[in-house]
């Protein structure tokens, strides 16, 4: 009987770690990609809880780092990366291959 439990116990560690992995955590900069003259900002939880789902880019912009995309509503979605200078490269490379 464990052995059988085991298998689905696993499998729900696992997409409990990946889901857990989704939110970026406060202290993270990000800027909305929607308003291109938004410049990088330190996040606080406060304002990542506006945002209900997140999710994982390991290419946004053509950078190879991680980011999240956090929708908080037609206007604003924040695209956030663990650090200042992350944040400031991507928000760079968005501005240049703007319109």
């Amino acid at each position: 009987m464990i052995a059988k439990l085991s298998l689905p116990l696993m499998l729900l560690a696992a997409s409990t770690v990946a889901a857990g992995d989704s939110r970026p955590k406060a202290g993270s900069y990000g800027f909305n990609w929607l308003d291109p003259d938004s410049p990088c900002k330190k996040l606080t939880d406060k304002d990542l809880k506006k945002a209900p789902k997140c999710t994982v880019s390991n290419n946004a912009f053509g950078i190879e780092l991680k980011s999240h995309q956090c929708k908080v509503d037609e206007r604003v979605e924040w695209v956030v990366y663990e650090t200042a200078a992350q944040c400031q490269e991507a928000h760079e490379t968005m501005q240049a291959n703007g319109p």
